[in-house]
């Protein structure tokens, strides 16, 4: 075997050592998953459907639980989506050790009825990794589907609420085994990106895109948006409100090198994925200390920080520049599509550390600010999730901070404008506090995370948008032991939360019936 094949079929385990360091994650039994969700791979998510009166500080869990999932399976991999009052739930079951399917079932949030579970892939392989939207009445779902000794990404729509499915279209039946990918739809539009190799015979991976316009009945030809010898993995997509303007970013990596250097590059299209651009490189906009004074300027907005401290942290990162690895990205844009968001996770080799960085655009990504380091702390900055409301950007991350013990929860607001407010530690607890997720919704801020102070559980924080975080609640059930990676959604005007649960014996998907 030859050394760059070698580093080619190794690149995932690189990225994973890259993003693990120092965490206290245990190693998945699932690889073919992104850096993300490999995370999520040991779970299914329990749901528990929380009313919560936007106008109220209080917080009350009615109704009784719920068993969704099928209890004879492990359950794991979920995925929710929300259109209207109905909410569509999806996961990944394991029939037994060599064939796994996924399962669908939705739930009327006024009524509180539930469909039969609906197998979706129904084969005799493995099926994994699954993406969910849904737009008024349809629904959409993509998955990795391996049979024969090769993975291929399959896609499957209703047009009934989620009552009846279309029969599978393989959506990437020209290329090689896929690794990763991402769904999202607007209106008629249905547009998937995904990593694969070009061909079975070909050793580094390329990004490829397809697009349907008549609401999945059909789709386009494939387009190969990276092209090049390097691999391309783990891609998101953002669209306007029409669909007409298309983000896409991802995670390139160098497989000539040991040790490949990741950046996080960056394509639109404004003709409904018609055509590209050439994709930029996105993570390397701090490439002299001259480009650092900007960010000084940013965060003369922040309270409790300095012009120098701030100046000096980004030099070591602009000194460093050919040590940095960049990886877990996102893209957020605005309805008309003007304003672009990045958001990112990046790391100096051998440094131990790793930050949450930025990257903001007012002109339909045609040029990008100076990437912005908004944890700035000198410990671990992990787990970054985001919400785009207006033009606020609201992130949230666990941070181990300067001493490099337990995970905190940190919040943080970015504008369009390079003004942002101070981060705010939300859980400021003697455990670890990771995996948070926020909803931001009729002027109030949501925060749940899973937390080990004490006993293991789920703690959800709220308060309005101008406001403190006076309101905490922890959300446990007697016969669960583990409780991780929660969900945070709305419907209805109701606030949904979810969360991981284990019982010693099953993962499954578990609902409150709200009352």
């Amino acid at each position: 075997m030859s050394k760059n094949k070698r580093i080619s079929d190794n690149w995932l385990t690189v990225l994973w050592n890259i993003s693990l360091m120092f965490s206290k994650i245990s190693n998945s039994r699932i690889k073919h998953l992104p850096l993300k969700e490999i995370l999520l791979s040991f779970i299914v998510i329990s749901v528990y459907f929380i009313e919560i009166a936007f106008d109220s500080q209080s917080v009350a869990i009615e109704g009784f639980t719920r068993i969704l999932s099928n209890v004879s399976f492990d359950s794991i991999n979920p995925q929710i989506s929300v259109s209207n009052s109905h909410i569509y739930a999806s996961w990944v079951s394991n029939v037994n050790s060599r064939n796994s399917d996924i399962m669908f079932k939705r739930i009327d949030n006024r009524s509180s009825l539930f469909s039969d579970i609906v197998n979706l892939s129904n084969n005799t392989g493995i099926s994994n990794i699954i993406k969910l939207t849904s737009s008024k009445n349809n629904v959409y779902i993509a998955w990795e589907d391996k049979q024969s000794g090769r993975w291929d990404l399959l896609f499957r729509k209703s047009e009934d609420y989620g009552k009846n499915f279309d029969n599978v279209i393989d959506l990437s039946n020209i290329t090689g085994n896929v690794h990763l990918h991402d769904l999202i739809a607007s209106g008629k539009n249905v547009m998937v990106a995904w990593a694969a190799n070009e061909n079975t015979s070909s050793t580094n991976k390329d990004i490829f895109f397809r697009r349907s316009v008549d609401h999945g009945d059909s789709f386009n030809d494939i387009i190969d948006l990276s092209n090049n010898n390097d691999d391309s993995l783990d891609p998101h997509i953002a669209t306007n409100q029409d669909g007409s303007i298309i983000y896409i970013v991802w995670t390139e990596c160098d497989i000539k090198l040991d040790e490949p250097i990741c950046t996080i590059e960056f394509t639109k299209s404004l003709d409904h994925g018609g055509n590209f651009t050439n994709p930029r490189n996105l993570s390397n906009m701090m490439s002299s200390y001259s480009k650092s004074i900007r960010h000084t300027q940013f965060d003369k907005n922040i309270a409790n920080a300095t012009s120098f401290e701030e100046s000096q942290d980004l030099a070591r990162n602009a000194e460093s520049q050919e040590e940095i690895n960049a990886i877990n990205p996102t893209v957020f844009t605005t309805l008309e599509g003007k304003n672009v968001y990045m958001l990112w996770e990046q790391a100096k080799i051998g440094a131990g550390n790793s930050e949450i960085f930025v990257a903001v655009s007012n002109d339909f990504g045609k040029s990008f600010n100076q990437a912005i380091n908004i944890s700035n702390s000198s410990g671990i900055s992990r787990f970054a999730q985001g919400q785009l409301v207006d033009t606020d950007l609201y992130v949230v991350w666990s941070d181990t901070l300067d001493n490099y013990k337990n995970f905190d929860v940190m919040l943080r607001k970015i504008d369009a404008n390079d003004k942002a407010g101070k981060v705010i530690n939300i859980s400021h607890n003697k455990g670890n506090s990771v995996s948070p997720l926020l909803l931001v919704s009729n002027n109030r801020i949501f925060i749940a995370w899973s937390d080990d102070t004490n006993t293991n559980s789920i703690l959800l924080r709220s308060s309005s948008t101008s406001g403190s975080f006076v309101t905490e609640k922890k959300m446990n059930t007697e016969n669960a032991g583990i409780y991780t990676d929660p969900l945070i959604f709305d419907a209805g005007n109701k606030l949904w939360i979810a969360w991981t649960e284990y019982n010693g014996i099953f993962h499954k998907l578990v609902l409150v019936d709200p009352k």
